[in-house]
């Protein structure tokens, strides 16, 4: 994700609400100790940000889709960190309006991470300006030569397997919708992209992540595949807890 003060610096302008990827090969937590050390481009054992997002959707990223087109919001302009770990993250980010084939949209997005899942829980609340019918969400995967895509409407996910930048190997990324919610796949001229009915009270929830073979967890597609696909029926069938007193 990328602030705002991003649109107007010099050494690298950048307008995007994309999902970047910084690739490990570890289970700690290690952004802090990247950031510290300012060499997260090169990989010292752990892994290293060699994912290139840009103004793509990147590795999850969201718009509105109508009249045959994705619109995306800018940089975030405020940030609150609602749970901060070990077990489990969140956070929201809060994006200004933006437009939507003429209408303003303004959007707060609040993400979970949990250790151990490749994958995170992405939420938007949207909030139209005026009046307007029923949103509909494009979430996207950035297109990258050669990749392996796949598609799969009844368990409701989009994946795809793909070369690292730099020569780092092999990473799978994906998306996990709600089957129902699901009108179809599509792309455009960056991403390959679901459609996906936003909800009641214009809240969208989906899933998105990604894997490395360098991290031991996932020998190729296939191993990827099966992981986004038992991930999503899991989604789909979540665990209920009940506690009972004695009496």
């Amino acid at each position: 994700m990328h602030r705002k003060a991003l649109e107007a610096w010099k050494g690298e302008p950048l307008t995007s609400s994309t999902v970047d990827i910084w690739t490990k090969r570890v289970p700690q937590m290690v952004i802090d100790e990247w950031y510290m050390v300012d060499n997260y481009h090169n990989d010292t054992g752990e892994g290293a940000d060699f994912y290139s997002a840009g103004s793509s959707r990147g590795d999850g990223g969201n718009g509105l889709w109508t009249d045959g087109k994705l619109w995306v919001s800018k940089n975030f302009v405020d940030s609150r960190v609602l749970a901060d770990g070990p077990i489990r993250i969140t956070f929201e980010l809060v994006y200004e309006p933006f437009d939507v084939n003429g209408k303003k949209v303004s959007e707060v997005k609040r993400i979970t991470l949990d250790a151990g899942n490749n994958l995170d829980h992405f939420q938007s609340f949207y909030k139209p300006q005026g009046e307007a019918g029923p949103l509909v969400s494009g979430i996207g995967l950035k297109k990258v030569a050669g990749e392996k895509k796949e598609f799969n409407a009844e368990h409701g996910w989009l994946l795809s397997w793909q070369k690292v930048e730099k020569n780092q190997g092999m990473q799978g990324v994906a998306i996990i919708a709600e089957p129902k919610a699901i009108e179809k796949e599509t792309e455009d001229k960056s991403n390959n992209l679901i459609l996906v009915k936003v909800g009641p009270e214009n809240r969208l929830s989906n899933w998105a992540g990604f894997g490395w073979d360098k991290s031991g967890q996932f020998a190729g597609a296939e191993a990827w595949k099966k992981y986004v696909d038992d991930a999503s029926q899991a989604v789909q069938s979540p665990i209920e807890l009940t506690v009972q007193k004695d009496e």
